[in-house]
């Protein structure tokens, strides 16, 4: 108990200590000063938000460049948007953005009852399916209930403090109970894990799943159906203001709008277009 108790105790001071570098304006402050800075701290996903070559590029930073914008058309303020840091670790991510006032975590963070206890989030900025991936060399599987024939022997690796987790505990009760589960810190692991590996599967976004087409990597989507498809949003800490003007800028009405479809079409690709709404 003793041990545990420090290596939890070290844990949270790893995670204060990582807090620390990351430090922005509230809303108030920037709509009364007339300008300001909003941080941002992300993780890396394809066609969402990605540093490529030092600049940083994807859906997410289009729209918080449009946010910008509507700062200064609605409210008069200038409004900088600062990207502070990556986080290449998603649980880490999840409570840097949780714990940190005043910074807006980015990236593809499903929208759950759960997170709404402990975090903020904005309205949704896209709507994504889950998908069930593997090696390419892996056979087909086309409904769930053929999971322990089709991938006897396989184990299932889901990114801690995913939603995915409940995905595969649900899959795993339902219909393979055998079944062994293990964890990775990041989707690259995952994806770097199913392309090396022919007896491991996984449930992702559908929003991950494009980073795997464009590097043409040797993994598979199946064609089973995974349920409801997620709302993902931009998470902040519950001491932020910053979801005020959230709520006013990301409407239904802009993701109806051809800007935000030019945005989809040109970071994720028109053949995207109508599978992440």
């Amino acid at each position: 108990m003793k041990y545990f108790s420090l290596v939890l105790l070290s844990f949270v001071f790893s995670i204060s200590s990582i807090a620390q570098k990351y430090t922005g304006d509230s809303w108030s402050k920037v709509k009364s000063k007339g300008s300001g800075m909003l941080t941002i701290v992300y993780y890396d996903q394809a066609g969402l938000i990605q540093n490529v070559n030092g600049k940083m590029k994807g859906v997410c930073v289009d729209i918080l460049s449009d946010f910008a914008e509507y700062i200064k058309a609605k409210h008069g303020a200038n409004l900088t948007i600062n990207y502070a840091g990556e986080e290449h670790d998603f649980s880490t991510f999840l409570k840097v953005s949780q714990s940190t006032p005043n910074i807006l975590g980015v990236t593809n963070t499903s929208i759950t009852d759960e997170r709404k206890k402990i975090m903020k989030f904005s309205p949704p900025f896209m709507t994504t399916q889950l998908v069930l991936l593997t090696n390419q060399k892996t056979p087909a599987l086309t409904k769930l209930e053929d999971l322990p024939k089709t991938f006897q022997g396989f184990t299932a690796q889901v990114i801690t403090g995913s939603t995915h987790v409940k995905y595969i505990d649900k899959i795993k009760k339902q219909y393979y109970p055998q079944l062994n589960v293990v964890y990775a810190p990041s989707s690259e692991s995952v994806i770097k894990n199913l392309s090396s590996n022919t007896k491991v599967f996984s449930i992702l976004d559908f929003t991950e799943y494009v980073g795997v087409v464009r590097k043409k990597l040797p993994v598979k989507r199946h064609d089973v159906d995974l349920g409801s498809a997620e709302e993902l949003g931009f998470i902040m800490a519950k001491q932020t203001d910053w979801d005020q003007v959230w709520n006013e800028f990301l409407t239904t009405d802009y993701r109806k709008s051809v800007r935000y479809k030019k945005i989809i079409a040109d970071n994720l690709g028109s053949t995207f277009l109508n599978l992440v709404r």
